[in-house]
């Protein structure tokens, strides 16, 4: 049922004839963008890991549309353009964009207590910790302290019923900017279910997949499976995150194992994420699941409401709450991953301008390591995304550039 009601509006892909192993189409001025996404898929991996696909949307239209390689290496399974990829880190905007929905409802207020909408929460110093701070990563909750394995994450009412019983994180490199890949997640999902009855999964599917036609989901049904990427790591991928043991600094080691190794989000089995198990499971935090064109269409709605005249309706968030979600409230470098992210106030990570600022001014988005890169350009009115079943360290940056260097050209030609 679920899978129908998304399905049945998206937009069916035609037969397209296919040049060295990529697929779909380009709009009139983007060809440029097709060679640079075959080389990108080629610095990825060998040739059965580098399933990826890359969407663009600039006013409502599809302009970008490529697929190329082997989503499942396992059972040969080819990409295609309704390839569900699962976002992990990548989640977390999508996550926020719920929050902010329930917050243009009037159903909650960013700068309000957690605790005003699940009393529970407040327990051992939590009353002040506000919606805000969960999502831009400065709550000072970064990880649980009982030991979890991966199935336990599985749960999130088990795991929000055990983060009522904890405490604020009080190592000082905590008071920044320290991101937690699993407890945001939680947080709100349970605030979610608390202010509106229905859970994340379907919350979304409700009032932002199934009326936008969006393929992006929390956690799937089974008939969705066999469209779903199998990921795997680059060479360097793990070692981008604290190791178990932490290092020589017995701090590091303490922080950085209930952080990052409590579990590990990305076991040396990569096989974990593909298990039927672990993606029926709601995972707010990293259990987003979505293909290229379902990203790059939330993305586009988004530009495209973040420049709407005050008063004119939007298609998701109104022009007062994605100006307020934008507008900046925190930088840091994380102690533990040692990179420096910028978020606004709705919980959305402010993107660099990059190489065309005229395109790009005001992105917003996700970008970092992993199988996942996607941003809104409200000037351009322009939503990206750029997935791929391999995960490397490599952002995907100078893929994101050189569309940006299309969106520019197709710009100034009009």
């Amino acid at each position: 049922m679920t899978t129908s009601l998304v399905r049945q509006v998206l937009p069916r892909p035609r037969p397209r004839a296919a040049t060295a192993d990529v697929h779909g189409t380009t709009a009139s001025g983007f060809a440029s963008v097709r060679h640079s996404f075959e080389r990108a898929c080629r610095e990825t991996g060998p040739p059965r890991t580098r399933g990826a696909a890359l969407a663009v949307v600039q006013d409502g239209e599809l302009v970008v549309d490529l697929w190329q390689g082997t989503a499942d290496p396992v059972t040969g399974t080819a990409w295609s353009g309704d390839t569900l990829v699962p976002l992990l880190t990548g989640s977390h905007a999508v996550l926020a964009t719920t929050v902010l929905l329930l917050a243009d409802m009037g159903a909650l207020a960013l700068d309000r207590p957690v605790a005003e909408y699940w009393p529970e929460f407040a327990a051992r110093g939590k009353s002040a910790v506000t919606l805000r701070d969960v999502l831009t990563f400065t709550a000072r909750l970064p990880a649980v302290e009982a030991g979890l394995d991966q199935r336990d994450v599985e749960n999130p009412r088990m795991m929000a019923a055990l983060l009522e019983l904890h405490g604020l994180e009080d190592d000082p490199r905590a008071g920044g900017v320290l991101h937690g890949p699993w407890t945001a997640g939680w947080i709100v999902a349970e605030v979610v279910r608390r202010v509106d009855g229905r859970d994340l999964d379907l919350f979304f599917l409700e009032e932002i997949a199934g009326p936008l036609g969006l393929d992006v989901h929390f956690g799937l049904v089974p008939d969705q499976l066999p469209h779903t990427a199998r990921i795997s790591y680059g060479a360097d991928f793990r070692s981008r995150f604290p190791a178990p043991d932490g290092g020589e600094d017995s701090g590091a080691a303490e922080l950085s194992g209930r952080v990052w190794n409590n579990p590990c989000p990305f076991p040396a089995d990569a096989g974990v994420w593909s298990e039927s198990r672990r993606r029926y499971a709601v995972i707010p935090s990293l259990g987003a699941y979505a293909s290229a064109r379902g990203l790059a269409r939330l993305q586009g709605v988004l530009a495209a409401d973040a420049v709407r005249a005050p008063g004119e309706e939007p298609l998701l968030l109104s022009r007062r709450t994605l100006d307020q979600a934008r507008s900046f409230w925190a930088e840091g470098l994380d102690p533990l991953l040692g990179g420096v992210s910028a978020y606004g106030e709705g919980g959305l990570q402010l993107l660099d301008d990059g190489l065309h600022p005229a395109v790009r001014s005001g992105a917003f988005g996700h970008q970092g390591p992993g199988s996942v890169t996607y941003q809104a350009w409200p000037r351009s009115r322009t939503g990206a995304a750029w997935v791929r079943g391999r995960l490397t360290a490599g952002p995907g940056a100078r893929l994101l550039d050189e569309v940006a260097d299309a969106v520019d050209r197709s710009l100034r030609a009009v």
